[in-house]
């Protein structure tokens, strides 16, 4: 019986010695992922880890006298820390994520924002350019119908002072007849039959001229037919 006896204890012992083990290296590792832990999450295992430590802490004639409440107090201080141990991980991993996905969110929307900025700038670019490009166009039309005039001037001046020239040639030469006495006139033969056969022969500065003695007006732009049948 007594060898027995001294069997279990010394099974409750190895127990318990086991269990003390168990706790010191599960203070071991909370210490270890301690380091690794925001401050936050890490202070919040400070008291497990002092529970497992005193857990394991026990003097060898404790360990003799009651092994089975040694081993029960060991177990759930070891079991305690290691939730605590990872319940402190998976929050820091958590944080780490959301600042992560808060990084990642505030990369993205600063990137949108120059994208923005970039198509802002190329449409305000686009619409200066239309601008100019209008302008250039509008001067464009401007240049050509200044052109167009300057051409029609150059094609109508030459027409317009040989008329001038005409018109004078005419005045010089009724300014150079000799004027016809009242007897002269009245002596000479009635002649305006000849005179109106004869005017197909005139020419159109003799015939403007006719038509100025005569005191007609706008003949000047006339034709030879029309100044024919004005004189007729």
């Amino acid at each position: 019986m007594a060898n027995k006896s001294t069997s279990k204890t010394d099974k409750a012992e190895r127990a318990a010695r086991a269990a003390i083990d168990e706790a010191a290296t599960a203070v071991s590792r909370a210490k270890k992922a301690a380091k690794s832990l925001p401050s936050k999450q890490a202070r919040s295992l400070d008291d497990y880890i002092d529970d497992a430590r005193s857990a394991a802490d026990v003097s060898k004639k404790k360990v003799k006298r009651k092994p089975k409440k040694v081993a029960k107090a060991a177990e759930r201080a070891a079991r305690r820390l290691e939730r605590a141990v990872a319940k402190a991980v998976a929050a820091a991993e958590r944080k780490a994520r959301l600042r992560a996905e808060a990084r990642r969110a505030a990369a993205e929307a600063e990137k949108a924002q120059q994208d923005a900025a970039a198509r802002a700038a190329e449409a305000k670019a686009l619409r200066k350019a239309a601008r100019r490009a209008e302008k250039e166009a509008a001067r464009a039309e401007l240049d050509a119908a200044a052109a167009d005039e300057s051409l029609a001037a150059e094609l109508t001046a030459p027409a317009a002072a040989a008329e001038v020239a005409e018109e004078d040639d005419a005045i010089v030469t009724a300014a150079d007849a000799p004027e016809a006495s009242p007897a002269a006139a009245s002596d000479a033969p009635d002649t305006s039959a000849a005179a109106d056969a004869d005017l197909t022969e005139l020419t159109v500065a003799q015939l403007r001229a006719r038509a100025r003695d005569a005191g007609h007006t706008g003949y000047s732009r006339l034709t030879k037919a029309q100044l024919i049948d004005l004189l007729s």
